[in-house]
């Protein structure tokens, strides 16, 4: 089974407006929610994929129900632990004119030390031998630093593979606990070494010592400059698609998906950047954080697959 894992979701709204002008009134021209969080995007598109996940996380508030009967709906299985505090609203602003996507992230409800047991419990039962377990996104307040290092633990211990993407801290702690797999952007691994940015050789020099560590995959996402993934055996080094853009949210997500999807196919790990790469692209010309199509991603595997390289530095 895969379970996907999202701490702290959120109903993305998404704003588009041809012009935004700070300061002034400004008239929206179109708007659309999703129900949204790191782990539940990537259980839509796997749906989309023709896979089933189970979700949990929490879930509390008015959104808890509206996010139930969406789940529901979509044929995602629903584990989420209900809380008392709510779940939270982002904002994502799209300014077509300048093509400038911005967003406005709550920071979600704060988690009771009993419903974080609680949770510890559910999960605990959920994970199963033979399970891939994604874990992505921030989490909520009350909720701490080494939890992802935790959960990646708990399902090591059951026999299950574990997926990381996240940042900061939150991820520091995963990678004590070897994972599987982890995700960071360039922004985020810069940042666990302690730099502002990184030269390519330097993330592909950063992203062995994760390797050295024992972590299987690293795929460092870089935008539309494209992605890296290291393995053991090979550095694959791929130039961004050149698709048009409507929404950046989401794109990272339905990279990690492909990733999932593809460890659960046994894909090579050539076959899973490329299959990686053209998701992130068609990610990227939906709105919100609507997950693209199976049609729409094997689209653009050809020529994701062509702009693949190995590096031989």
């Amino acid at each position: 089974m895969i379970i996907t894992v999202t701490l702290n979701p959120a109903l993305d709204k998404t704003l588009v407006l041809k012009k935004v002008s700070m300061g002034e009134v400004n008239r929206v021209d179109t708007t659309r929610n999703d129900m949204g969080g790191k782990g539940i995007n990537v259980s839509k598109v796997l749906k989309e994929l023709g896979m089933i996940s189970a979700a949990t996380g929490f879930l509390g508030g008015i959104l808890e129900e509206i996010f139930r009967k969406e789940l529901k709906s979509i044929g995602i299985t629903d584990e989420f632990q209900s809380v008392t505090g709510s779940t939270r609203t982002n904002i994502k602003v799209v300014d077509e004119e300048r093509k400038e996507y911005t967003d406005f992230n709550e920071p979600g409800p704060e988690i009771l030390p009993e419903e974080l047991s609680d949770f510890y419990e559910r999960y605990h039962a959920l994970v199963k031998e033979g399970d891939l377990v994604v874990l992505s996104g921030g989490v909520s307040q009350g909720v701490p630093k080494e939890i992802y290092g935790i959960l990646t633990k708990m399902a090591k211990e059951k026999g299950a593979r574990v997926l990381v993407d996240a940042e900061g801290e939150a991820l520091v702690q995963a990678i004590q606990e070897i994972p599987f797999l982890v995700k960071p952007n360039e922004k985020e691994l810069a940042g666990i070494v302690g730099k502002e940015s990184l030269s390519v050789d330097e993330m592909i020099q950063e992203g062995k010592k994760l390797v050295q560590k024992g972590i299987q995959l690293v795929l460092i996402s870089r935008g539309a400059e494209g992605s890296i993934l290291l393995t053991g055996a090979h550095t694959y080094v791929a130039e961004g698609l050149k698709v048009p853009v409507r929404s950046t949210v989401g794109a990272g997500d339905a990279m990690v998906a492909a990733l999932t999807f593809g460890l659960e196919m046994n894909m090579s790990p050539k076959e899973m950047l490329t299959f990686a790469q053209a998701s992130g692209a068609a990610a990227v010309m939906k709105e919100g954080t609507q997950a693209a199509t199976k049609e729409e991603i094997y689209a653009h595997l050809k020529e994701a697959e062509r702009k693949i390289k190995e590096w031989n530095k």
